[in-house]
C-alpha cells in the first residue's frame, strides 16, 4: 500500500513540477523583472528528479507514457499552435523511447545500477524537453514587439565613459566632454566653446577698453555717472546679443540631435540616454524588421530560439549528473527505510557458446 501511495505522489509531483516549469518559462518571457534562469533551472531540476524516480519506481509502461504525455500537453496552456503541437509530438516520441531504454536496461542488469540505467535514456529526455522549451519560447516571442524581444543597450557614465568614447569617435576634440549627468544643452554649449573658444560669456578686457574709448571720443560732455550708465547699456546690449546667439545655437543643436535620435529633443535629456535610444533604435530597425509586421518575417526570434537551445543542452547535461546522483540517493534512502526493496530472482539468459 505504501509503494502505491508513493507512486501516486510521484505522478502528482511530476505533473505539478511540469506545469510550474512551463509557467516559469512563460513568465521569463512575458513578465518584466521575473527570474530568467533561477526559477526555471530549479523547477526543471525538480521535474527531472521526480521524472527519473517515476521511471525507476513505476513498473507499468502505460502509466509512464500517459504521464509523459500529460507533461507535454500542459505546455500547450502557454503556447498553442499547430506546428508547436507537431513539435510536442516529436518530443513525446523521443521521451517515451528514452523511457523504454531505461526500463529495458533496468530489467537486463545483473545488479541494479541506477547511474548506468538512467544515463541510457536521460540524454534523449533532456533533448525532448529542450526542444519543447525552445519551441515555446519561439512561438511566444515571434509576434511580440521588437522592443520587448531585443535586449536594450544602456549607455551610461558608470560603464567606463562610453559617452566620451562615442563622441570622440565622431570628433577627437570631444573625448573630454563626458561628465556625470551631461545633458544635451550642456554638450552643445561645450562643443561650441571647443569650436569657438573666442566666444566666451564674459566680455574681454579689450572690448571694455574699446567701449570706454568710444565714449571718450564721442565729443559729448558726460558726467562720470552718465559715462557709467552708457557703458552699462552698451554691455547689456552686447550681453543680450550674445544670449540671443547662444539661444539660436542651442535651437540648432537640438534640431540636429532630434534628427539623429528620431524624436524631439528638449535639451534637458542626458546624452547617455539619447545615445542609448539611438543605438537601440538602430538595433530594432535592422534586427527587429518584421516582428511587428505580419507581411514580413524577421529571423531574430529563430536566432534567439536557437541560442536558447544551445544554452539549455550543455547546462542540462552538466546538471543531469547531479540529478541522477540525487535520484540514486533518494532510492537508497527508500531502500534503507524499507519503503522499497530489491529482490534477487533467477533468470535465463541467451549466450553465444564459444568452444
Amino acid at each position: 500500500m505504501r509503494i502505491k501511495i508513493l507512486k501516486y505522489v510521484l505522478i502528482f509531483l511530476t505533473l505539478l513540477m511540469s506545469f510550474l516549469a512551463w509557467q516559469s518559462v512563460d513568465q521569463a518571457i512575458n513578465v518584466s523583472g521575473s527570474s530568467i534562469w533561477g526559477a526555471p533551472v530549479i523547477l526543471f531540476s525538480l521535474l527531472f528528479i521526480f521524472l527519473y524516480l517515476s521511471i525507476v519506481l513505476i513498473r507499468r509502461i502505460l502509466f509512464l507514457q500517459l504521464m509523459i504525455g500529460a507533461i507535454f500537453l500542459l505546455n500547450l496552456v502557454f503556447a498553442f499552435s499547430l506546428s508547436h503541437i507537431l513539435i510536442i509530438m516529436l518530443a513525446y516520441l523521443l521521451a517515451t523511447w528514452s523511457v523504454l531504454r531505461i526500463k529495458r536496461d533496468l530489467r537486463l542488469n545483473v545488479k541494479v545500477s541506477l547511474w548506468k540505467s538512467i544515463r541510457m535514456g536521460s540524454a534523449w529526455i533532456l533533448l525532448a524537453l529542450a526542444i519543447v522549451i525552445t519551441s515555446q519560447y519561439y512561438y511566444e516571442i515571434k509576434n511580440k514587439n521588437s522592443e520587448l524581444v531585443i535586449p536594450q543597450i544602456n549607455i551610461d557614465e558608470a560603464s567606463g565613459g562610453l559617452t566620451s568614447k562615442f563622441l570622440s569617435a565622431i570628433n577627437p576634440e570631444f573625448k573630454d566632454l563626458d561628465q556625470d549627468g551631461l545633458t544635451v544643452d550642456q554638450l552643445i554649449v561645450q562643443i561650441q566653446k571647443k569650436q569657438n573658444p573666442e566666444q566666451e560669456a564674459n566680455v574681454p578686457s579689450e572690448t571694455l577698453a574699446q567701449i570706454d574709448e568710444m565714449i571718450e571720443n564721442s565729443g559729448v560732455a558726460l558726467s562720470p555717472e552718465q559715462k557709467k550708465e552708457l557703458r552699462d547699456n552698451t554691455l547689456a546690449k552686447i550681453g543680450a546679443s550674445s544670449a540671443e546667439q547662444d539661444k539660436l545655437i542651442l535651437q540648432e543643436g537640438r534640431k540636429k540631435f532630434s534628427e539623429i535620435a528620431g524624436t524631439t529633443i528638449k535639451g534637458d535629456e542626458k546624452v547617455s540616454q539619447v545615445l542609448s535610444d539611438v543605438v537601440n533604435q538602430k538595433i530594432n530597425q535592422y534586427l527587429g524588421s518584421g516582428l511587428d509586421d505580419s507581411q514580413k518575417s524577421s529571423p531574430l526570434p529563430f536566432i534567439m530560439a536557437i541560442g536558447l537551445f544551445l544554452t539549455i543542452l550543455p547546462l542540462g547535461s552538466l546538471l543531469n549528473t547531479l540529478w541522477i546522483l540525487i535520484v540514486a540517493a533518494i532510492v537508497w534512502i527508500f531502500i534503507k527505510s524499507n519503503l522499497i526493496s530489491i529482490a534477487r530472482v533467477p533468470v535465463e539468459m541467451e549466450v553465444i557458446e564459444q568452444d
